[in-house]
């Protein structure tokens, strides 16, 4: 076996000398261009070769449903990709896709109005992600503020353009409840367009939705989501232009005339320079000359520390189960879910202090999201926001690899992709509160109330779920979710349960990991002069609470009994 091993190291390294002599500034331009290249997969690579892969060409994502890898690369590093033995393909979908968009007319787009990026009119440009975002907190102040947080590279470096870094900020000023933060973060990569676009979709979820929708007014109530929509506005600019593949910054000190730029997923300081990061300027994954060099960089770090309580004293403590605070770093693509540690290959012995815990709020996240789930799904990567966000300050912190490419089509991402995203992002503004320890309670489903005119109350029904965990196929540990019996289901008014000075228990119907509940309010004891809300949590025969769920009730539950006045 370490023959093997052996023999397939010699063979890379063999095969990478041939390819990078007198290619690097050749594949570099070719790639950047697109005239020379072209979209492939690559068949039942392991997880543990996908560094070498980023050594040959353009590393797009992955496909785990059908085991391939995605990469761009030149007549060359195709040839490279195959002298290692793998099966390759022209991904015949993904070059018609690139040759789609090269092709849009961009003038005779903007000439028209139909707004959006070209070609894709649900993806706002980033001066429609600025406006819309800004008009949001300009028309809703009692719930949004509109936050300068820092600059661009251009920005800052005084050449053309250029633009400021905003953070929408979101949570009911007049609110007296203490408010666990969520942060949201897209367009890091400046060419995975829906990323952006979900970000902002989420923060319109909430403020439009805060009079009428009951989980968006408890969540603005008792949370406050910060939504950073683009950090990395001068590439995303790039793409807006004739760059469609655009996914650094726009740093011209490197590479300037083919793939200029820093990788802001590989600038961060925790684990900088590890796997699967480039000191070679024309790489798609560099690094940058030192950690935290970029200004986008430092925005978000400082940002980051400006928000959340700093949990971390040791690097290798775990964090307690009362912490507070959730970051979540949206990309694309490859139906993924990935969690600390980033930076460190394979194998337990490289896990975070808490990884179960990250592990089953991933899980939860990937039951909403149908994505597969786990640490090293997309091989290690050092210096992403991702492990700065746990590994300096404790956050539980997630990267999304959200969809299956880079230019969604905009029917795929409404009808798919989107509605899932919000339901993942819902469920992680409820556990902020309590992210290393909600998850491992059960899930409050089928919520309803009706009135029941014979006997003038209010019944209370639905489902408590312990199970609502999913993987897909992740072969990481822990091999065990914590699901356990129903114990017992808690209702409370106005407030969720743990803040409430009165609760209510309701009757469990059956027993079992998901078991029904029902429970009753006397009408003659509610004043319902407004709308109001009611909490219901389930608990387990561990003793661990899930994230509440509401609803509303209101006067209109009552119409029979008032004969239509109201």
């Amino acid at each position: 076996m370490k023959v093997r091993r052996c023999s397939a190291r010699l063979r890379f390294v063999q095969v990478l000398a041939l390819f990078l002599f007198g290619l690097v500034v050749s594949a570099s331009t070719a790639l950047g261009q697109g005239s020379t290249s072209e979209v492939i997969r690559v068949y039942d690579v392991p997880q543990s070769d996908y560094s070498k892969l980023r050594f040959l060409g353009d590393f797009w994502g992955i496909n785990w449903r059908d085991n391939y890898v995605n990469m761009n690369v030149t007549e060359r590093g195709r040839a490279a990709v195959e002298a290692l033995g793998y099966r390759v393909e022209t991904d015949l979908e993904k070059q018609a896709e690139v040759e789609r968009f090269r092709a849009i007319d961009q003038a005779d787009w903007r000439a028209r109005g139909l707004g959006g990026i070209a070609g894709f009119a649900c993806y706002r440009t980033v001066d429609e992600t600025t406006s819309d975002l800004a008009a949001l907190a300009l028309a809703h102040p009692e719930l949004a503020r509109w936050e300068d947080i820092g600059d661009s590279w251009r920005k800052t470096a005084s050449t053309r353009g250029g633009d400021e870094i905003w953070a929408l900020i979101l949570g009911n000023n007049e609110s007296p409840h203490e408010k666990a933060p969520l942060v949201v973060m897209a367009a890091q990569h400046a060419r995975e367009l829906a990323t952006a676009e979900s970000a902002t979709r989420f923060a319109e979820w909430l403020v439009n939705g805060y009079v009428t929708n009951p989980t968006a007014r408890w969540l603005l109530d008792h949370r406050e989501i910060h939504i950073i929509a683009i950090q990395n506005p001068d590439g995303r600019r790039e793409v807006e232009g004739d760059e469609p593949f655009w996914r650094k910054n726009a740093n011209t000190n490197f590479c300037a005339e083919s793939l200029p730029g820093v990788d802001l997923n590989r600038n961060s300081p925790v684990f900088f320079g590890n796997q699967s990061s480039s000191g070679s300027a024309c790489s798609e994954v560099f690094r940058g000359q030192s950690a935290s060099s970029e200004p986008e960089t430092m925005a978000i770090q400082n940002y980051l520390r400006s928000v959340f309580t700093d949990y971390r004293d040791d690097f290798d403590d775990a964090i307690p189960n009362t912490a507070e605070g959730i970051f979540h770093s949206i990309h694309s693509f490859g139906e993924l879910i990935l969690f600390p540690w980033e930076g460190l290959g394979g194998g337990s012995e490289n896990n975070a202090p808490n990884h179960d815990q990250l592990a089953w709020l991933g899980r939860k996240l990937g039951f909403f999201t149908d994505y597969r789930v786990g640490r090293t799904a997309l091989g290690p990567a050092g210096g992403t926001t991702v492990d700065f966000a746990h590994g300096e300050l404790g956050v539980a912190a997630y990267t999304y690899e959200i969809g299956t490419t880079f230019q969604q089509s905009c029917s795929s991402f409404e009808s798919t992709i989107w509605p899932r995203v919000l339901d993942s992002l819902i469920y992680s503004a409820k556990a902020a509160a309590r992210p290393y320890a909600a998850p491992l309670g059960p899930d409050v489903v089928d919520l309803a109330v009706n009135y029941d005119l014979g006997s003038n109350v209010i019944r209370i029904t639905g489902l408590a779920d312990d199970t609502r965990y999913d993987r897909n196929g992740s072969p990481e540990a822990p091999f065990n979710d914590p699901i356990s019996a129903i114990n017992i289901v808690t209702a409370s008014l106005d407030v969720p349960p743990a803040l409430a000075t009165a609760t209510i228990d309701l009757v469990l119907n059956t027993n079992g990991s998901v078991a029904d509940f029902s429970g009753t309010l006397d009408v003659n004891t509610l004043d319902l002069s407004t709308p109001r809300l009611l909490f219901v949590q389930a608990s387990d025969s561990d003793g661990n609470s899930g994230v509440p769920e509401a609803i509303w009730i209101r006067a209109q539950l009552f119409q029979d009994r008032f004969e239509g006045d109201l």
